[in-house]
C-alpha cells in the first residue's frame, strides 16, 4: 500500500494492507515484519494505508500508522468497525529492524462507517507537523462541514502534549480555523472527496491527489491552509467560477477505460532521472502508464513519464527512498523508476544530494546558471538560435525570447511574429547542454528580408534554470543575427 524510509536510511519500509510493515534491504524483504498492526479491517478499501516516520526518528524512534480498525481493542474500548486511526509506534531499543511490541499510543480516531473514501495519507511537513488526509465517508456533505473531520486535510502535532496521555495530540497555533465557532481545530483544508495520496513537495507545499466521482480527477497544491477545494459543489474547476472554492492545480476528465481514480505521487528528486527531476509523478488506478506535471507552471505541463507498469497490474501508490529514488507500487510488486533498462533496481544512495539547504532541510538556494553562446554573439540566421548552458544542480532549463528589428514596420503593415518558440531541457548537475529556441518559418522570412535590406536583427533570449525545489535563476543574452551562408 505504501513505501517510505526515514532520513539517511538505506532501508525501505513497506506497509501492507493487512497491517504488516516490512523492511527491504538491498531488494530482500524481511521475513519478520518490522511492525504488525493489530485489529486492521480490510473490507472494501479499508486497511493499513500509510506510515510516516517522525522527523527526529533517528533519536526518538517514533513512527505513525494510518489504518481502519476492525473494532474495539485495548487502545480504544469504544472503537467501532471502520474507525480511522492514527497510532504512534516506537522502534525497538535493541533491534533497529523491529518495532517495540509493547508500545502503541492512539493519537487520533475519526468515526468512519463507509468501507470506502477513507483517505489514507500521513506526511510530515517542513514545519515538523503531521498532515493527515481523510475521505468524506461516502457522504459528500461532510466535505463542507467544519464540525467534522471528514473530507478534510488535518494538521496536528502528534506528540503527547502533557506526557501522560490525557491529551493525545496538539493543535498548531497557526491552524486556519481556530477562531471559527463550531469548527474542528484540526482542519487545515476542506472540500475533498477521497484524498487517498498526498506528499510534501520540496518547497513545502502539500500536493493532494483527490479521487473524483464521475467528472474529474484532481491534483491540488496546498501552499497555505484554509482552502476549500469545492467538493461536492465542484468536481474539477468550478463552472461558473466560485470565489469561495479553490480550483484544482490540475484535473483530467473522468472518462475512458484508463481513468477511474487518480493516484497521487511526489515530486521526483532522483538525480538519475534528469527528464523527471523536479516534476510531480502520478498515475491512475486504471492506467498502466505513469504521468508527470510541472508544479511550477500554470496548467502543469502534463506529460507522460516514459514508464509503464506490466500488463494487468494496477497502480496502488508511489513511494520514495531516503536517497530520493522513486518507486511505483502495485498490489503485488514494487518497481523502481529508472532511466533505462540497464539501471540497477536498488537505490545507490541513502540521502538526497542537495548541495545547500537551510537548517530545516529545505533547499532555498538558487541554482547557479552558466550561459555561453556558440559562434560567440553573432550567428547565421537559421531554424534555431543556439546557446549552451550549464546548471550547478539537476534542473530544468527554459529558453525563450524574441527578435528585435532595427527598423519598425511601415504604418498599416500586417503584424508579423517576433516570438521564438521556447526550448526546454532537463539536465544533470554541471552538465553542459545546448538549447535551441526555434525561429519559425514566417519569422525567418521576415528576418531574411530585413537583413538583405541591411536592417539589423537581434535575438534577445532569456534562460531560466529551475531546480526541484522551484528555486530559479535567470540570465539574458543578445545575439546579433547575420544573413545565412549562400548555398
Amino acid at each position: 500500500m505504501f513505501l517510505t524510509a526515514p532520513s539517511n536510511d538505506a532501508r525501505l519500509f513497506v506497509a501492507e494492507r493487512s497491517g504488516a510493515v516490512r523492511v527491504v534491504k538491498a531488494g530482500v524483504v524481511s521475513a519478520q515484519p518490522f511492525l504488525s498492526v493489530p485489529n486492521v479491517d480490510t473490507v472494501g478499501e479499508r486497511g493499513l494505508q500509510s506510515i510516516a516516520f517522525a522527523p527526529d526518528y533517528a533519536t526518538s524512534g517514533l513512527l505513525y500508522a494510518f489504518y481502519t480498525a476492525f473494532g474495539s481493542d485495548p487502545l480504544d474500548s469504544g472503537a467501532m468497525r471502520g474507525d480511522v486511526r492514527v497510532v504512534e509506534y516506537r522502534r525497538s531499543a535493541s533491534d533497529a529492524d523491529v518495532a517495540d511490541p509493547a508500545y502503541a499510543r492512539l493519537v487520533l480516531k475519526v468515526p468512519h462507517g463507509a468501507d470506502n473514501h477513507n483517505g489514507g495519507q500521513l506526511a510530515f511537513g517542513h514545519d515538523g507537523l503531521l498532515y493527515i488526509t481523510i475521505g468524506d465517508n461516502a457522504t459528500s456533505a461532510n466535505a463542507q462541514a467544519l464540525a467534522n473531520l471528514l473530507g478534510k486535510v488535518l494538521r496536528i502535532d502528534p506528540r503527547d502534549p502533557d506526557g501522560i496521555g490525557q491529551q493525545t495530540y496538539g493543535i498548531p497555533a497557526s491552524n486556519p480555523f481556530l477562531t471559527n465557532p463550531g469548527a474542528r481545530e484540526e482542519i487545515y483544508a476542506l472540500g475533498l472527496r477521497n484524498p487517498f495520496r498526498a506528499s510534501i513537495a520540496p518547497d513545502g507545499a502539500l500536493v493532494v491527489g483527490d479521487v473524483g466521482s464521475g467528472l474529474n480527477e484532481e491534483v491540488n497544491v496546498l501552499t497555505t491552509g484554509g482552502g476549500n477545494y469545492g467538493w461536492p459543489n465542484c468536481e474539477g474547476p468550478c463552472t461558473p467560477p466560485n470565489v469561495a472554492h479553490a480550483d484544482p492545480f490540475f484535473s483530467y476528465p473522468h472518462s475512458g477505460p484508463t481513468v477511474c481514480a487518480v493516484i497521487g505521487g511526489h515530486v521526483v528528486r532522483d538525480v538519475d532521472l534528469p527528464e523527471l527531476m523536479g516534476r510531480y509523478l502520478y498515475g491512475d488506478l486504471c492506467a498502466s502508464d505513469l504521468r508527470s506535471l510541472d508544479l511550477g507552471v500554470a496548467g502543469g505541463d502534463p506529460r507522460q513519464a516514459g514508464a509503464s507498469l506490466s500488463a494487468g497490474e494496477s497502480l496502488q501508490s508511489f513511494g520514495e527512498s531516503a536517497g530520493g529514488c522513486a518507486y511505483a507500487l502495485t498490489a503485488t510488486n514494487i518497481y523502481r523508476v529508472v532511466p533505462d533498462a540497464g539501471a540497477p533496481a536498488q537505490c545507490p544512495r541513502s540521502s538526497i544530494p542537495i548541495p545547500e539547504t537551510t537548517g530545516g532541510g529545505r533547499d532555498t538556494t538558487k541554482p547557479r546558471l552558466t550561459l555561453t553562446l556558440t559562434l560567440r554573439k553573432r550567428q547565421r540566421l537559421g531554424r534555431f538560435v543556439t546557446l549552451a548552458a550549464r546548471c550547478s544542480e539537476a534542473c530544468t532549463l527554459r529558453a525563450s525570447g524574441r527578435l528585435r528589428f532595427a527598423a519598425k514596420p511601415k504604418a498599416g503593415a500586417a503584424k508579423a511574429p517576433v516570438k521564438l518558440r521556447r526550448a526546454t531541457r532537463r539536465v544533470r548537475a554541471n552538465t553542459r547542454v545546448r538549447l535551441w529556441p526555434r525561429v519559425t518559418k514566417p519569422l525567418r522570412t521576415r528576418a531574411r528580408k530585413a537583413l538583405k535590406a541591411k536592417r539589423g536583427v537581434t535575438a534577445r533570449i532569456v534562460v531560466i534554470a529551475t531546480d526541484s525545489a522551484r528555486n530559479s535563476s535567470r540570465k539574458r543574452v543578445r545575439v546579433k543575427l547575420l544573413l545565412p551562408r549562400p548555398r
